[in-house]
């Protein structure tokens, strides 16, 4: 399942209405302007980046998880991301609350896929891009400025696709991922579930020291050599 987690990072940052993973990466700045303003040709830039990181073999790994780093940035609307997890409490947050929750929360989830990229998976990847398809089939808008774009990924290894369905939304005209659901499950409400429970039983201080311990622990593994696959 290496491989199918290593392909859904990539999914992560966004992909296109009918791609094989050969496809030519990078995008003209007039076909980016383009794509800002459309949630499908949004996620099809945003592939096309993703897949030229991977394809790189010279590339060393710190950079390589800089540059994830960078697309997540670019793609997904962190502070929406936020608020949503936390759920029915966000509207019991002080403003001084919501400011340190919201940047250490984008940090977190972050870290949490870029810990998956060792080498040895970079390098699995590499080998069965070439047999991976994207395969985004339709986009379905609520209202002007809400979007869903559904696709499904084709891994060599699995005998079905993993649906990934991009829930979007536009900011400051640009479109950008405010949730994804991956084989079903909804990434922002699983932890929405897990930070509900924490608020309930502990509250916000509590919560924030937790989410901020396992990100340093995230960090450590970070900044340290790639151990390769677990035993």
């Amino acid at each position: 399942m290496q491989i199918a987690a290593a392909i859904l990072i990539a999914a992560f940052a966004s992909a296109p209405a009918s791609v094989p993973a050969s496809a030519q990466p990078g995008a003209s700045a007039h076909a980016e302007q383009s794509a800002a303003k459309d949630p499908m040709a949004r996620v099809r830039t945003g592939v096309a980046d993703v897949i030229a990181v991977f394809r790189d073999p010279a590339m060393p790994l710190a950079e390589r998880r800089q540059k994830l780093n960078a697309l997540a940035d670019k793609y997904f609307d962190f502070d929406a991301m936020a608020r949503s997890v936390m759920g029915y409490h966000w509207r019991n947050l002080t403003p001084a609350q919501r400011a340190e929750f919201t940047p250490l929360f984008a940090e977190f989830i972050k870290d949490v896929y870029l810990t998956k990229m060792q080498d040895y998976v970079v390098k699995k990847v590499q080998e069965e891009l070439p047999a991976v398809r994207f395969n985004y089939t339709r986009e379905a808008f609520d209202g002007a400025d809400y979007a869903t774009v559904y696709s499904d990924v084709f891994l060599p290894e699995q005998k079905d696709p993993i649906p990934v369905n991009y829930l979007m939304h536009r900011v400051n005209g640009e479109w950008r991922v405010y949730d994804l659901t991956i084989a079903s499950i909804d990434v922002i409400a699983n932890y929405r579930t897990q930070f509900n429970h924490a608020m309930n039983a502990e509250g916000f201080d509590k919560l924030i020291a937790t989410v901020r311990e396992k990100r340093q622990a995230l960090r450590r593994q970070l900044a340290g050599p790639d151990s390769g696959p677990a035993a």
